[in-house]
């Protein structure tokens, strides 16, 4: 069956949700507006919560923002493209659905691990946490409440990060095994839950010795 699919249409959409995702979001802003790389201070990351550690809270908005937007465009840019050059030729609803899956989920590994910043890009939760309203809003919507409750009792946005893409995960199965959602789901959801989950290992770590520094803004620099 899978023989019967395009794998250059599947590997192009691939590529592109990947660059796409190579937008560093806190790179930029620290180079242009400070002339500095945010990976040199804090936690080393260019993501959402080492911006707001070093430079201050609307800067880790405008961070979360730009991550997060960024996966919607390869999310969209993805159907349109499954549609326009069809994943599997006999079916155009599933190559529109693949489409999106694919290049959102590129797009998470590429912030992860761009091509163009070294390989050194933020642990992908703004990104994956745009993804997971794409793919599944039933199950987004669940971790979102999880994600709120868990920030506001623990003050670690680690701690959200984790538990939220581990609850985004239970729901998902759940939407998926009472067929609410397509057979295709898991197999994009999971590799992605589980990325998230190694990006974030050395929190977990930290988490369990209870050593965890809750979030606060500022100039650390």
């Amino acid at each position: 069956m899978i023989g019967a699919w395009n794998a250059i249409a599947i590997a192009v959409i691939a590529v592109i949700g990947y660059l796409i995702g190579n937008f560093q979001t806190a790179l930029i802003i620290s180079r242009l507006k400070f002339r500095d790389d945010v990976r040199l201070y804090g936690s080393g990351n260019a993501g959402t919560t080492n911006m707001v550690r070093v430079y201050g809270k609307n800067y880790g908005i405008l961070t979360f923002v730009g991550d997060a937007g960024k996966c919607v465009i390869a999310f969209f840019l993805g159907r349109l493209l499954g549609g326009l050059f069809p994943i599997n030729p006999s079916d155009p609803a599933v190559s529109v659905l693949l489409g999106g899956y694919i290049a959102s989920a590129s797009s998470v590994f590429g912030h992860c691990y761009p091509l163009l910043f070294e390989f050194r890009g933020g642990k992908g939760a703004a990104s994956a946490y745009a993804m997971t309203w794409c793919l599944c809003w039933q199950a987004a919507l669940v971790s979102t409440i999880v994600a709120i409750a868990v920030f506001f009792i623990w003050k670690r946005v680690s701690l959200v990060s984790i538990l939220t893409a581990i609850c985004y995960l239970i729901a998902t199965y759940i939407v998926w095994a009472t067929g609410h959602a397509d057979k295709y789901l898991l197999f994009f959801v999971a590799p992605v839950v589980l990325l998230l989950l190694i990006r974030h290992k050395d929190n977990i770590k930290r988490l369990l010795r209870g050593e965890e520094k809750a979030i606060s803004s500022g100039d650390k620099r």
